[in-house]
């Protein structure tokens, strides 16, 4: 579905930016709870989570491809502070952020 797709794209380009998926809703022109039933159709996902993922993923890529702290990784994906990232870190991989850098090295 061409929605998906474009939801997916703008994931890629704003997943450090914006956390909220009322800015996507608005980007796609889409009513509130509209974007989470295509997307657990089409992604198999609610939009959170595929947001979340996008955001996971690349902290995993920060975490094994850098020297910054978890700190500023937490800042530069635009997180409240370093605990909430930990927090959400942990919640979805199972493992801290510092944890998972020293499983990497």
């Amino acid at each position: 579905m061409e929605t998906i797709k474009k939801f997916n794209n703008l994931v890629g380009q704003y997943f450090k930016e914006e956390h909220h998926i009322s800015f996507y809703e608005k980007k796609l022109g889409l009513k509130s709870k509209y974007l989470s039933k295509l997307s657990k159709k089409h992604n198999a996902l609610p939009p959170c989570q595929v947001l979340l993922n996008k955001q996971i993923e690349y902290s995993k890529l920060l975490l094994q491809n850098s020297h910054k702290t978890i700190k500023e990784i937490a800042e530069e994906m635009n997180f409240e502070d370093q605990y909430y990232f930990s927090k959400l870190f942990k919640n979805k991989t199972g493992v801290s952020p510092s944890e998972f850098r020293k499983i990497k090295e």
